[in-house]
């Protein structure tokens, strides 16, 4: 028992040596949009809107492994689509967390991960240019996953990734209509290590 804890320890140790921590700065453009299941025929989705993220990352490699938590602002937004030709424009203000865990290979880094979301304010604009506060109407928290590739080249890192969101936003839309509304993502960003 003695030696498989002294091996336990031995190999803490080594793999503590070996890890690599890197900080910086991240910014990011996405495209946005929204699935309505379940809604009423009198509203459908829109196109895909864009939006930005800016924040900062962590980085803990291990081996041939690593980490990559984010804390990140985020503002993106969705349209929906009234059968009589109205759209609503709507945007969020979000405090994202996503938690990548990934490995490279060769160049190329893939990585994936659990992604949390809270939201810090909710708007819609209709075609009148009416606007609605939102933010009651929604779910002060989600969670989604994301998926993606990466490279580094030098200090700056670049990513491509996917969002989805595994829990319901919202149970309903703008004029009042059920639904059963998830948000969904395409994310391009770029890092800078400080250190």
């Amino acid at each position: 028992m003695k030696k498989l804890i002294m091996a336990c320890l031995v190999l803490f140790v080594a793999n503590s040596a070996m890890a690599q921590l890197d900080f910086g700065l991240r910014a990011s453009l996405l495209s946005s949009s929204i699935s309505l299941e379940g809604v009423s025929t009198d509203i459908t989705e829109g196109d895909a809107e864009i939006g930005y993220q800016f924040g900062v990352f962590a980085r803990v490699k291990v081996l041939t492994f690593y980490i990559q938590p984010e804390l990140l602002f985020t503002n993106s937004g969705a349209t929906v689509n009234e059968i009589g030709g109205g759209q609503i424009d709507l945007s969020y203000n979000k405090i994202d967390v996503p938690v990548m865990i990934g490995m490279k290979l060769g160049p190329i880094r893939v990585q994936a991960g659990p992604s949390f979301s809270f939201l810090s304010s909710a708007e819609a604009t209709d075609a009148s240019g009416a606007v609605e506060d939102l933010k009651d109407n929604y779910n002060s928290s989600t969670v989604g996953y994301q998926a993606g590739v990466g490279i580094d080249i030098s200090k700056f890192i670049f990513d491509l990734k996917y969002e989805e969101s595994l829990s319901n936003f919202a149970d309903t839309v703008p004029g009042g209509f059920d639904t059963d509304q998830r948000a969904s993502q395409w994310v391009i960003g770029v890092g800078f290590k400080l250190f």
